[in-house]
């Protein structure tokens, strides 16, 4: 079993020196508040879409401020591709990592949302947090700066509504693990009004 396959998260320590493993990050650091970022429309039309500052911005004019301890998640309506790899990593050649086309986070969103809000995770439904063209992956990079976990491939983002849910994500506690596969689930009303007001 890999650390980093399928639905996992990325603990800091998996590029940054001195920055937790999995092992030791804290209950509290696993559960929060869950943003979801709806973009499948925009991710349809452009496959390498990023994730932007506006998108942040268009969430709290909805829903208000982005809570602290929240985990913020994109969802594109990748993980309707799995388990095909050709088209998870939307490409002809498998063995080419460079050829890889998926959507992710834009730095410039990623540092947006660490310097001014306090959350717990950023993630995507995608494979990678970052974009596959080019080797620094500057978001991992700027996540793990800050002690924040990286959520990737996660799945059913369709079933949670956009704002209100509780997330939690119970990772394998993998002694000096860089990550792990974790079983993502999340809790929220089942009142049929909210979840027509939040999921629209």
């Amino acid at each position: 079993m890999s650390e980093h396959t399928l639905t996992h998260v990325d603990a800091p320590a998996h590029m940054s020196m001195g920055k937790e493993h999995i092992n030791e990050i804290p209950l509290e650091k696993l559960i929060g508040p869950a943003v979801i970022l709806d973009v499948k429309r925009k991710a349809a039309r452009v496959q390498e879409y990023g994730i932007s500052i506006t998108d942040l911005l268009d969430w709290e004019r909805r829903f208000g401020r982005i809570p602290d301890g929240a985990a913020v998640i994109m969802n594109s309506g990748w993980d309707r591709r799995y388990p095909h790899p050709y088209a998870v990593f939307n490409t002809r050649n498998i063995s080419d990592i460079n050829t890889y086309r998926v959507p992710s986070w834009t730095f410039e969103a990623a540092d947006w949302l660490l310097t001014n809000r306090r959350v717990i995770a950023i993630g995507v439904d995608t494979p990678s947090v970052d974009f596959f063209t080019g080797e620094t992956l500057p978001v991992h990079r700027r996540i793990f700066s800050d002690s924040v976990i990286a959520l990737e491939g996660v799945a059913n983002l369709d079933s949670l509504p956009l704002h209100g849910a509780t997330i939690y994500i119970p990772a394998l506690k993998l002694y000096q693990g860089s990550g792990a596969p974790t079983r993502i689930f999340a809790t929220f009303p089942k009142c049929r009004s909210f979840l027509h007001k939040w999921k629209k």
